[in-house]
């Protein structure tokens, strides 16, 4: 049993919790499983992994450099801390050691993880004694750096952001480093998935293309987080048949799972407390007793009320408050590197994040961690769970259950996060937008040859991309190739993460316009509006002026006791229905729709309490999104099928939108913020009196990425899905934990939303 387990334990006891871990899951140490050194690794490279205690190798690092060996692309999905990066270093430094001319491009998802690499490679390759120069290029390398790095690099560490916009553009100044490339390593794919990962598969079809235009074929080597399909998506990403390697002979410390489920405050309307103030709680009483702790939420916001919270907690135990710290996407580079180094150092005991430390960045040992929510999905969840515990020491994790419809399902039936096999991840790299987007930044890199396809996707589609571009004056059409004929760089106007391109930089102009943070273009209008409260670093900011064409927001510090929540608006028009079927009392459909958002107010909600303390108005232009969505239509008889009034069947069905995107995230892989969900008519208004609105999910991207297909494909395995996190609920009958905050009850005489109701609409919908 860990120190934190013994902590946890007398925590739990008290005698005003009664038993708030409603599961408890206990994983013993497991020992190493090792095979044998591949010989074609060079003998400098041998000797320097048993100068570093590197040897014998586990088993699946030698199962992977034997199919590196025999030339084969290669996935390696083990988890958390197994010993990964070993494998694609090893086979770099031997290529590097028999051929000089040789290259390697490591790639990651972050700008952290990228770094954390190059000490990581650097070291191995000192003990090897290779002269290596491996060398982060990203958007923080100064340019009389990258200069040097272009010419003298052997190793290039960077992520897929750079290559697109960065490198690949510009690869005729690359050509030593493209002419020698041996390998390219793409660490975290399983976050490669979605928007993203058909990005960055658009992406790697132009990185071929340009590194066969300067004589090379690189070979791949992948790493990966336990996932239900690995190899799938390895080869679904690099278009090309992968070997996985997914039994881990890592050996692995004694490992406690918690899931604590906040007590009710409420019974009969099933309210629970806090979820944020049960994990500042927990992370107290850890860091009482000198526990490292990790704790994960699943926003910015809450990582910023988490680190205010903990730092006045530490400070009231007679601590220091600056051993906590907040770590996020937005900081600037220099404090996400102090973090990083405070926390290896032990400086930091204490570190609040999103997922931006879910990934393998080394940030020293940590004896717990703490999951404000459940991420989304079990791949994340254990990776966030692995960084407690590394190097073989015992660990324990805790997830604090939110009052949301998926959390409170897992605390009534927690063997899914236990026994159930991990998600699939998915991506679709022939959406038609985004291969647009990348044939423009293809053409522009190389000419295109007429007959010439854009890696999987055909010649003839290509072609039609080509034309169209024609059209608008992008490309011209020669006797033999398409030629760029427009504006240069095309790919600074092609964002890889989100719906537009150019974030938003945020000035505190009280200090001489000092940076503060970067906000990505989509949370923009729902975290930037004037009167907003935006926390960074733990201090508040109130949001002055937002300047939506030049990107950025003039704020000013304030000391409030309150933040803002965003309020939207929205609606949904069928374009085209790509197929249906039917239901007793329902149409089922999926197909290409026309959304529309908008910020129209915020509410201000105190810190310590979670009350509404205010409202205010928004005026931001809206947002029109044409894509992709599934929906289900009732019948208009489905109200006498229930034997209940109009209101509150569409009342029952707001509840089941709402369980039915949670639900969908979970079956996808994806984020919650990847759909989105609307009631609203056939033609994209309210519902007539005598029709019932149809429950739309839809993504959050141009032209979608599969998923409406999936949901299609899976209607009564979703439908069953959203009935068990209905029926997962333990409160008496409705909650806002199962089926939301309900709408206004329009007679005296009704029930505010049952979940019953829910699920009695639902099955009428199938029956």
């Amino acid at each position: 049993m860990s120190r934190a387990d013994h902590i946890l334990d007398r925590w739990a006891d008290h005698p005003t919790r009664g038993a708030p871990f409603v599961a408890r899951h206990h994983e013993a140490a497991r020992p190493a499983r090792q095979g044998p050194t591949p010989g074609w690794l060079s003998a400098r490279v041998r000797g320097g992994l048993e100068a570093r205690g590197m040897l014998p190798l586990y088993a699946h690092q030698a199962e992977a450099l034997a199919h590196v060996g025999e030339g084969r692309h290669v996935v390696v999905a083990t988890p958390t801390a197994s010993g990964k990066t070993l494998v694609y270093n090893a086979a770099t430094l031997s290529a590097l050691d028999e051929a000089p001319d040789s290259r390697a491009l490591y790639l990651f998802p972050t700008k952290a993880l990228a770094h954390d690499q190059v000490a990581a490679v650097d070291a191995l390759a000192a003990a090897c004694g290779i002269d290596v120069g491996a060398h982060a290029y990203d958007g923080d390398t100064p340019s009389d750096a990258r200069r040097a790095i272009r010419s003298a690099a052997r190793v290039v560490v960077s992520n897929p952001d750079m290559l697109h916009a960065g490198i690949l553009p510009n690869h005729d100044r690359w050509h030593g480093f493209f002419a020698g490339l041996r390998y390219v390593v793409l660490d975290e794919v399983h976050t490669y998935r979605g928007v993203f990962g058909s990005h960055v598969a658009n992406v790697l079809r132009r990185l071929k293309r340009v590194a066969a235009f300067h004589g090379a074929s690189p070979q791949f080597v992948l790493c990966s987080a336990t996932i239900a399909n690995p190899g799938e998506h390895a080869a679904a990403l690099i278009e090309a048949p992968v070997s996985a390697v997914t039994d881990s002979g890592a050996p692995r410390g004694a490992r406690t799972f918690y899931v604590y489920n906040p007590p009710l405050v409420d019974g009969a309307r099933g309210i629970r407390q806090s979820y944020v103030q049960a994990a500042r709680r927990l992370t107290r009483a850890l860091t009482r007793e000198g526990i490292p702790t990790i704790v994960f939420t699943n926003s910015r916001l809450n990582v910023e009320r988490l680190t205010r919270h903990l730092r006045d907690d530490v400070a009231a135990d007679g601590g220091d408050p600056e051993s906590v710290s907040g770590y996020r996407g937005g900081y600037l580079p220099q404090h996400r590197r102090g973090v990083e180094a405070g926390l290896r150092a032990g400086q930091i005991q204490t570190v609040v994040s999103t997922s931006a430390l879910e990934l393998g960045v080394d940030i020293g040992q940590l004896e717990a961690c703490v999951l404000a929510g459940y991420p989304g999905t079990v791949a994340s969840m254990l990776q966030r769970a692995g960084r407690a515990g590394r190097r073989e020491a015992p660990a324990s994790v805790v997830l604090v259950a939110r009052s949301e419809p998926v959390d409170q399902y897992l605390s009534a039936h927690p063997d899914y996060l236990f026994e159930r096999t991990p998600e699939h991840a998915r991506v679709r790299a022939d959406n038609l937008l985004v291969v647009a987007d990348h044939v423009k930044c293809a053409a522009f890199e190389l000419p295109f040859q007429v007959g010439e396809g854009f890696g999987g996707f055909g010649a003839e589609a290509t072609a039609e991309v080509l034309a169209w571009l024609a059209n608008q004056r992008l490309v011209h059409r020669g006797a033999r190739r398409w030629q760029w004929a427009a504006d240069p760089y095309p790919a600074q106007k092609v964002g890889l993460r989100g719906i537009a391109e150019g974030n938003f930089t945020v000035l505190d102009q009280q200090h001489q316009h000092t940076v503060v943070a970067e906000v990505d273009y989509h949370s923009a209008a729902s975290t930037l509006y004037p009167q907003a409260i935006y926390i960074v670093g733990g201090r508040t900011y109130q949001v002055q002026h937002l300047d939506w064409d030049g990107r950025r927001a003039l704020v000013d510090p304030v000391q409030v006791d309150y933040y803002t929540d965003a309020m939207t608006y929205g609606g949904v028009r069928v374009l085209e229905c790509f197929e249906a079927l039917r239901l007793p009392a329902a149409e089922v459909g999926h197909g290409e729709v026309r959304v529309f958002e908008r910020v129209v107010g915020f509410k201000k909600i105190r810190f310590a309490t979670g009350e509404n303390v205010g409202y205010g108005e928004v005026d931001l232009p809206g947002h029109e999104l044409h894509t992709t969505a599934w929906w289900i239509a009732p019948a208009p008889d489905l109200g006498l099928r229930c034997d209940l009034p109009r209101h509150r069947v569409i009342d029952a069905l707001e509840g089941i939108a709402e369980a039915a995107r949670r639900v969908a995230a979970v079956r996808l892989m994806c984020d919650g913020g990847d759909l989105g969900t609307a009631l609203v008519g056939a033609e994209g208004e309210a519902a007539p009196d005598e029709d019932l609105p149809t429950v739309y999910l839809y993504e959050r991207y141009p032209g979608g990425v599969g998923y409406h297909e999936h949901l299609f494909e899976t209607t009564d395995a979703l439908l069953d899905a959203v009935d068990a996190a209905l029926s997962g609920c333990p409160c008496a009958d409705g909650c806002p934990s199962c089926v939301g905050a309900p709408a206004p009850i329009a007679h005296e005489a009704d029930q505010p939303r049952s979940r019953s109701t829910a699920r009695r609409v639902l099955a009428a919908l199938r029956r």
